[in-house]
């Protein structure tokens, strides 16, 4: 029987030299993961968005990533040059940012940057790419799809430049869409939009999805399994739909520290971090 596993990840680490020697961010992490959708969270510094950049190779340097194991669908990315990096990127792993306002070319076309994937990783002619980018542009929801591809980034409101990010990333049809903070510039109702939208298409495609997020209401909503990331470690790993009922104090905490009606103008909770780090 084929194996399913799609990415295998063992004793990741991230470090960057210092004055004081090497600075360890990300401390010998695993998993692993299917055609499935995986949350990693935890606060701002925990490591999320540097293990996202060591899966895609795009931790700078003088960072060093060393891992035991890390493949994707049987192929060794530790082992990848930075000419072979430079084809996985985007024809088997997709990196979705926070802002299309930085992500997007600005002096370059919609209809440009959507087909860019395939000028890069296909044999397709300019008429095909174009209509490979027209249809996707309607896939992601765009209600003038021709008029989007003659735009630029600044004619865009901050909803349709999302979609725009998820054509361009989504249309070499890679095997993991990695997605930090994808609506975190967007207002509510806009995030559940492109959410949706986003599962809809990894769900039809058969990908796998690593969201990455500060909102964990956000995380057990949308996905299968949820990572919880404290201080470069994975302390706490089980369904997304049970974050609300963890017994880890970290993850306890930060679900009770969630933005709500109910919260506001209250004491938050603290956590004991030198209890919890001596395993108390």
């Amino acid at each position: 029987m084929d194996d399913p596993t799609l990415l295998n990840v063992e004793r990741l680490s991230v470090r960057f030299p210092s004055d004081r020697g090497p600075v360890e961010v990300v401390h010998g992490i695993s998993f692993a993961m299917g055609a499935e959708k995986l949350g990693l969270v935890g606060e701002s510094g925990s490591g999320k968005s540097m293990t996202a950049r060591a899966l895609i190779g795009l931790v700078a340097k003088p960072g060093r990533v060393t891992a035991d194991r890390l493949t994707l669908d049987g192929a060794d990315l530790a082992a990848l040059s930075p000419r072979q990096w430079k084809h996985w990127r985007g024809s088997k792993i997709g990196l979705v940012l926070q802002d299309p306002k930085f992500a997007l070319d600005p002096v370059m076309s919609i209809g440009r940057q959507v087909e860019e994937p395939l000028k890069l990783h296909t044999n397709a002619t300019k008429a095909e790419r174009r209509e490979r980018a027209l249809t996707m542009l309607e896939a992601v929801g765009l209600p003038d799809p021709l008029r989007a591809y003659h735009s630029y980034p600044h004619q865009l409101s901050g909803g349709m430049g999302q979609r725009v990010m998820l054509a361009a990333t989504l249309i070499a049809e890679p095997r993991l869409l990695i997605a930090d903070e994808p609506t975190s510039a967007l207002d509510r109702d806009l995030r559940d939009q492109v959410l949706d939208l986003m599962l809809k298409l990894v769900d039809e495609r058969q990908m796998g999805l690593i969201l990455i997020s500060h909102d964990l209401d956000q995380v057990a909503r949308f996905c299968d399994r949820a990572l919880v990331m404290y201080r470069g470690d994975i302390v706490d790993r089980l369904p997304a739909a049970e974050l609300a009922n963890s017994e880890h104090p970290y993850t306890k905490t930060l679900w009770a520290c969630r933005p709500s009606p109910e919260t506001f103008g209250t004491l938050l909770p603290t956590l004991d971090r030198v209890r919890m780090e001596a395993g108390a």
